[in-house]
């Protein structure tokens, strides 16, 4: 045992003189490998049929830890044992059952039979593959200019890159949304209409992707009403619509106020106007879950009334009427 702590101190000293930084001896710069996974660090020194192997090979972590050292024997560093295999014609190193904490650089030197001893790095990043996020989605009802909330975006593993969309587009922060720890928690205050839809958060890392949703649904309106009439120049004796409609979410609920009478339903009909039904329509708007309401004033006319000439030209102007609605 004394001996092989002795060979190998010798050789650990070759890492400080005489050593040549033979480029290319590990063909790449990064590794990445996943937890309870193998990686392999391969290099490129090609055995030949007649070459014998090489005095010395020592694998290192991190400059100062010893992964295996081969001369006449194999010392296998603490917390290697039964994890590593090492190919003595080419220096390559298989590490098996990886860990987070096996992230690092690896060295290796090479003491060839003849010539100077060969040293080459590589660097191994072992990620844990990133868990389906979880966010809980808000319960309670959301009202367009009041509510607020915080939508959070949790993730078992190592969450390199977080990103937020709405439906199907980045989410960047300013105005209503805002950012914190690290883009984990979503802000957004007060909320508005046009949130309505599926809130994305994608996490990953070099090895993994995953993606949580939230359906937020907003309240809002009503607006302020519309009222429609059809025809919109109508006589006496005709029939007429009167409709009245307003955005909301939910559907707003109307109802009419006509001198002091009270009718429900978006639609008002009159089977044939009499002078009775002119005069101003009130209809209301309301939506049940906002507390919202709102009204909108409409003055139901006889066309032909201002007119005092004659039938003909009451017709004229009905005919006017029609034409520019």
């Amino acid at each position: 045992m004394a001996s092989n702590r002795l060979c190998r101190a010798a050789v650990f000293a070759l890492l400080f003189s005489g050593v040549c930084h033979g480029a290319g001896i590990i063909p790449v710069d990064w590794l990445r490998g996943t937890p309870g996974q193998s990686v392999t660090f391969v290099t490129s020194l090609t055995p030949t049929p007649t070459s014998e192997p090489f005095l010395a090979l020592t694998w290192s972590f991190n400059t100062t830890t010893s992964v295996i050292t081969s001369t006449n024997v194999d010392v296998v560093g603490e917390g290697y044992e039964g994890r590593i295999t090492l190919d003595k014609t080419t220096g390559s190193l298989v590490l098996g059952n990886l860990t987070e904490e096996d992230s690092g650089e690896y060295e290796l030197l090479v003491i060839p039979l003849a010539g100077q001893p060969i040293l080459g790095h590589v660097k191994l990043e072992v990620l844990s593959v990133v868990s389906i996020p979880a966010m809980a989605c808000p319960t309670e009802n959301l009202l367009e200019g009041q509510s607020s909330l915080n939508l959070t975006c949790d993730a078992v593993g190592m969450v390199t890159n977080r990103a937020w969309k709405i439906k199907g587009k980045p989410l960047l922060p300013g105005g209503r949304f805002v950012f914190y720890d690290g883009g984990r928690v979503l802000s957004v205050s007060p909320v508005h209409r046009q949130d309505t839809g599926i809130f994305l958060c994608n996490v990953s890392n070099a090895v993994s992707f995953a993606t949580a949703k939230c359906k937020l649904k907003v309240f809002y309106g009503p607006d302020e009403p519309f009222i429609d009439q059809d025809p919109v120049a109508a006589e006496l004796e005709d029939s007429v619509t009167l409709l009245c409609s307003a955005d909301s979410l939910p559907k707003a609920k109307f109802s009419w106020n006509f001198k002091h009478t009270v009718m429900s339903g978006p639609e008002h009909y009159i089977e044939e106007m009499r002078k009775r039904d002119l005069g101003k329509y009130t209809c209301t708007a309301r939506n049940e879950i906002t507390g919202l309401e709102v009204s909108a004033v409409h003055t139901l006319r006889d066309s032909c009334a201002p007119v005092r000439i004659s039938v003909v030209v009451c017709a004229v102007l009905t005919s006017l009427g029609l034409m520019l609605s």
